[in-house]
């Protein structure tokens, strides 16, 4: 059984996605894998993933739906922005991938290795005091709130 775990966010038959998810399990690291397409991220997981990272992280200006809401002039209000993934899951970059502390997005195998520690120098039954040196991507503290509208 391996002693890693992390969430694996991706939507619809992606290559590339594929490719990331078989380099990880590879590396033994169990993925809870999610098709965001089948089930979508409700508006709630989307603020708890974001938190109050730099939404632009997260989207895709590949899409189609990108440049269908002219996201590349600038971004809306992060509640308009997160009702609009919420609505459309393919303005979200793939795959994600989550640990309880650190997140990555998209196919640098570089970043998820290094997120997942997976180039070897690191023995798989790390305490939970050797993660607190790594700089964490998620923001961590804030994750899960919602700024409360100030009017």
């Amino acid at each position: 059984m391996a002693l890693r775990q992390a969430k694996f966010l991706t939507y619809g038959n992606d290559e590339q996605c594929a490719d990331i998810k078989k380099f990880i399990e590879e590396a033994g690291v169990t993925l809870d894998y999610r098709d965001i397409e089948k089930k979508p991220l409700t508006e709630d997981e989307l603020w708890a993933m974001m938190g109050h990272l730099e939404a632009s992280h997260f989207l895709n200006p590949a899409s189609d739906s990108f440049e269908k809401y002219q996201l590349a002039e600038g971004l809306p209000e992060r509640d308009k922005l997160i009702k609009m993934v919420a609505q459309d899951h393919t303005l979200l970059r793939r795959p994600i991938i989550r640990t309880a502390r650190l997140l990555t997005i998209g196919c640098d195998k570089q970043k998820i290795s290094e997120m997942l520690r997976l180039n070897g120098e690191i023995n798989t039954r790390d305490n939970a005091n050797s993660h607190r040196d790594r700089s964490s991507q998620s923001g961590g503290r804030s994750e899960g709130r919602r700024p409360t509208p100030s009017n």
